[in-house]
Parts: C-alpha cells; structure tokens; sequence
C-alpha cells in the first residue's frame, strides 16, 4: 500500500504485472540463449512420445496371450523409430543430389516458361535474368547439404537423450509416487491428464502427417513429378505447421512441376491432387480423431508461429504448435491460469481439457 495525497492506492497488482512482466522477458532471455541445448532436448522429448505411442501399439501383438517384456518394446520400438528416420534423411539426400545434377535441364526448363511467360504479359529479359544462375542455385543446394550434415551431427546429441529418456522412463512412476503422496493425489492426475492429452495430440498428428506424406507421394508419383520423395517428406514436416504448413508444402511440388514440365499449365493436376490430400486429412480424417480436444485458436497458432520461428528458427516454428498445445493442457489444469487457457483455445471450450481421463499408470 502507499499514500498518495490522501488517497491509499493498492500497488499488489502493479508489483505482480512487473514481476510477470519481469518473468516473461527472462524466460524468452533463456531460450534464446539455450536455444543449441533446448532444441535437441524438445526434438527428443516428441520422439520419446512417439516411441512411447508405437511401442503401445506393440504391446496389443500378444502370442500365447502375452506381449513380449517391455524393454524388448522399448528397443524394437526405438530401432524402428529411427531406422525410419534414417531411411528418410537417405532419400532426402539422394533426391538433393538428383536436383543437383539435373539442374541445368530445370534451369532450362524455367527459361523456357519465363519466355512463353514474357509474350502473354508482355514483359521482357525475365528468362535472361535466370539463364546462366546454376552456379548459385548449386551453391544453394551446397548449403542445403551443409545443413543437413549439421543436422545429422546434431541429431546423434537427440539419440542420446531419448537413450535416457527411455532409461528413466523406468524409474518415473516411482519418482510421481513418492514426489505426490496421497495428499497431492489432484497433482498427480492433472499432470497425467497433461501427459495422456499431449500423447494423444502427438500421436494423431504424427500419423495424420505421415499419412498426408505417403498419399502426397504417390499423387505426385502418379503424376510423375520428380523428386516425389523429398516433396512428400517436406510436406510431412510441414503438416506439423497447421494451415500456413499445409500451404507452404503444397506450393513446393506444385511451383517445380511448373519447372520441370515448362508449362504451368500442366502444374494444375499437382495442385488439385496434393490439395484433395491436404483437404481430405485436414478436413476430414483428422478432425474425427482429434475431434475437440485442442481447438487452439487460429491468431494463437499464428502469434506462437511467429515466437517459436523467431527465436528457434525452423526448428522453433515446426514445434510451436506442439509447445502451444502443451501450454494450453497445462494452464487449463489450474484454476488460476484456466481464463488464459480459455483464450488459447478457438471456442472458449475447455471442458475435454478439464475432464479428460486419467491413466493411472503415467
């Protein structure tokens, strides 16, 4: 309290504005400046829960009415997890060196269609501009490759976390048991609740964009779009980045298709065949499995895209709409922060949030 004149004014909700205020602009510090530690960490805990979702899968295959033990899941499910990844980041690079070596007859290609370009709108030297650019597009596909190298170099740091993730999954209920004792029984649900919601959120999204992925390649396969492989893996990348995502990774096939066919023309069956996919699973599949269980709003998706992307780069903007989902199950479990999660979500509807089932083993 202070005395103003005559007046007491109350300073509590000025001093907690300034303390929250102080507390957000720390926090942000921290992630910029952890962000080579904390991205490879967050990247591991999704893989964990992917692992964690296809060993549960695993467990339902019994023989003789059991299921093998769980650490042989564990490992089965870890080898396959990432022999998965590693047949992707394969394909990946070899379609990079396919685009590599075929780049002349592209470059020729986009010459070509800039040209019949030039004489329907009556502009000129556009085709000039682009002959004779192989050397930078090259140098691009080079930086590309470094990237990926580091990458890869990085990814061995994710492998040894979800190694101990995985190990000390073992020993967490013990840890809940005795960190909630039976006085903290309401904690213990709620971060539970939390766990079974983002588990679910991740596994649905995770197999609705590898699904989107799989369709995209043989639509474009059957269209016969090169590189098929590398599009249909950025689009599942991409698929994690609702609506601006799905956009961006349809543009992708369809803007080379114009490229390698010379005439734009022919680019319109890629669009509408890799739209009927988007629109099929985002519009149809995922919505009955997710149903309303994370309705985030459309301005949070977008503001947590522009955060994540601005402070952790492609990495931060491919995980942001997982980390907003996971703020929103969690301040969604408290009473104090329930009006904020409220505002996170698209209708104001929270309640499957609140009373989402509780599996007693998490």
């Amino acid at each position: 309290m202070a005395l103003i004149g005559n007046k007491t004014v109350d300073q509590g909700p000025v001093i907690k504005s300034a303390a929250w205020f102080l507390i957000i602009g720390s926090v942000i510090a921290l992630l910029m400046y952890f962000r080579n530690f904390l991205q490879p960490f967050v990247v591991a805990l999704i893989l964990w829960f992917i692992i964690a979702e296809f060993r549960s899968l695993l467990e339902k295959i019994k023989i003789k009415g059991k299921s093998a033990p769980k650490s042989i899941l564990t490992i089965a499910s870890a080898l396959i997890i990432f022999y998965l990844f590693y047949i992707s980041l394969d394909i990946v690079i070899l379609n990079i060196q396919k685009l590599t070596a075929n780049i002349n007859v592209y470059s020729d290609n986009l010459v070509k269609m800039l040209e019949k370009l030039e004489h329907a709108v009556g502009l000129d030297n556009l085709g000039e501009s682009v002959s004779g650019q192989e050397e930078k597009i090259i140098g691009a596909m080079t930086a590309v490759a470094g990237g990926l190298a580091s990458f890869i170099g990085r990814f061995f740091l994710v492998i040894l976390y979800v190694a101990f993730l995985l190990l000390e999954e073992y020993s967490l209920n013990t840890k809940m048991g005795l960190i909630f004792s039976s006085k903290h029984s309401t904690t213990r649900q709620t971060f539970g609740r939390i766990m079974n919601l983002f588990r679910a959120y991740m596994s649905i999204k995770a197999f609705t964009s590898a699904l989107t992925g799989i369709l995209s390649y043989f639509v474009l396969v059957l269209l016969g779009v090169d590189l098929a492989a590398l599009w249909a893996f950025i689009i599942f990348l991409l698929n994690f980045i609702p609506s601006i995502g799905s956009i961006v990774a349809t543009a992708f096939p369809v803007i080379f298709s114009a490229v390698q066919y010379g005439d734009p023309s022919k680019s319109l069956l890629v669009l509408i065949g890799v739209v009927s996919v988007q629109v099929l699973i985002g519009n149809v599949i995922e919505p009955r499995l997710m149903g309303n269980r994370l309705n985030l709003s459309p301005i949070i998706i977008l503001l947590g895209l522009t955060f994540w992307g601005s402070i952790w780069g492609v990495v931060g903007m491919l995980l942001s709409v997982p980390i907003m989902a996971m703020l929103m199950i969690i301040l969604s479990q408290f009473d104090s922060t329930r009006n904020i999660a409220i505002m996170f979500s698209h209708d104001g509807d929270i309640s499957k949030l609140v009373d989402y089932p509780v599996d007693e083993e998490t």
